[in-house]
């Protein structure tokens, strides 16, 4: 599949979802970035909480990296890669407090 990318179809998504612990949002939010051919899709306001974060990938999006709150469900975001993105990751950092 690596080898189809081309670098023009590749499409950015960002978009604040206001929390996604009810599963029907979840996977709203996973229909619509396949729908919308989003490449990598960049998630704020996830409000998962640090031990207790729902999975938020499935076939279409297994690669994605999460900073989550480590108290409460607030703040929170997510970066997932569509599996047609040739991604290979060097390092990952993330932040502590969710952002």
């Amino acid at each position: 599949m690596a080898g189809n990318f081309q670098p023009a179809e590749l499409r950015l998504w960002s978009n604040n979802v206001r929390g996604l612990n009810v599963p029907e949002r979840r996977s709203h939010l996973l229909r619509t970035l396949w729908t919308a051919r989003a490449s990598i899709a960049f998630i704020q306001e996830t409000h998962f909480q640090w031990r207790n974060a729902p999975a938020l990938r499935d076939s279409r999006f297994p690669t994605g990296y999460f900073a989550n709150h480590p108290h409460a469900k607030k703040a929170g975001v997510a970066v997932l890669i569509a599996r047609t993105v040739p991604f290979l990751s060097h390092a990952a950092l993330a932040d502590p407090g969710g952002r």
